[in-house]
């Protein structure tokens, strides 16, 4: 899906171009020749030494485009922007000219976050790492609804903000292998989800319910406009919205991150119910459920973190 978004854009962009300039036609009557990448005069720098804050500006005569970043594309010739990810980060640039489309691309390497990044990037990253574990020792209603050591299991979708009906703590987690995983958020050239698992638990087929004991690697990303609105104020917040955003995983879940009623399947998408920079609680619907029916609860800390004592 993402392809054909900037291939729509593209098209529109090359129609702006059309529509806005004369069109170049050379001696055969065609429209002129497609620039090459390396006709391109594309300057990408960023504005401190190994930052970043990344400027992009496209120097080409008669050509105009798109940038495409880790985080997002943008049709301003001249633009800046704000990358979370360390080490070496490729921009794309994909120019329209009166023959065509061509693509290039700039390599810039990003050595330290010292421009303030969207404040989810560091809730879940941090400034580059961060590592999360089950919240066993969460203390009861620090955030509405929560009991005391509960961290992981179902209640009401849309309507409770935490394990509700059926609740585990640290002795069933402890049971099932995975009370000690850990799961690693970082920006190192991406935004990377790392797992590492003890589960032990399988099926009555005997295949592994969810994933089986290891390490595990893939990539997050998060939409902070995706709210949903709350059956049973107030929610984890304390407002309307039962959910703040979506946190999407690729290649990977967290940790118990399954359906159990519906044969294991994997869930990749979390809806955020609460989260600041020591602890997190994520929420699933079962497939099909309404406000009220079935849902799965997640509640992680940062590992080191230590909770208040009352």
């Amino acid at each position: 899906m993402r392809k054909y978004r900037i291939i729509y854009s593209l098209i529109a962009i090359l129609s702006l171009f059309f529509t806005a300039c004369d069109p170049i036609v050379s001696n055969d009557g065609s429209l002129g020749d497609l620039l090459t990448a390396d006709q391109l005069s594309l300057d990408v720098h960023a504005t401190t030494d190994g930052g970043n804050q990344i400027v992009m500006i496209n120097n080409t005569p008669n050509a105009a485009g798109m940038w495409q970043t880790g985080v997002g594309t943008s049709t301003v010739q001249n633009d800046t922007v704000l990358l979370p990810f360390l080490g070496d980060n490729t921009i794309y640039f994909y120019a329209t000219s009166a023959g065509g489309i061509v693509k290039d691309s700039v390599t810039i390497n990003i050595s330290t976050i010292d421009h303030a990044l969207s404040p989810t990037w560091t809730k879940l990253a941090g400034t580059g790492s961060k590592t999360w574990v089950w919240a066993t020792d969460i203390p009861a209603d620090y955030a509405p609804g929560v009991q005391a050591g509960m961290c992981y299991g179902n209640g009401g979708y849309l309507a409770s903000n935490a394990p509700a009906w059926w609740m585990n703590g640290q002795s069933a987690l402890a049971g099932w292998g995975v009370a000690d995983d850990q799961m690693t958020f970082d920006l190192n050239g991406g935004a990377n989800f790392t797992l590492v698992t003890g589960n032990n638990q399988t099926l009555d087929d005997g295949s592994p319910k969810g994933l089986p004991a290891g390490t595990y690697h893939g990539s997050f990303k998060f939409d902070m406009t995706k709210t949903k609105a709350t059956v049973n104020a107030p929610s984890a917040t304390g407002g309307d919205n039962w959910s703040i955003g979506t946190l999407t995983f690729k290649g990977v879940h967290p940790s118990l991150g399954y359906q159990p009623n519906f044969n294991a399947d994997p869930i990749y998408v979390y809806d955020i119910l609460y989260l600041d920079d020591n602890v997190m609680i994520l929420g699933a619907p079962e497939p099909g459920a309404g406000g009220w029916g079935g849902a799965w609860f997640w509640i992680f800390k940062r590992k080191g973190y230590t909770f208040p004592a009352n």
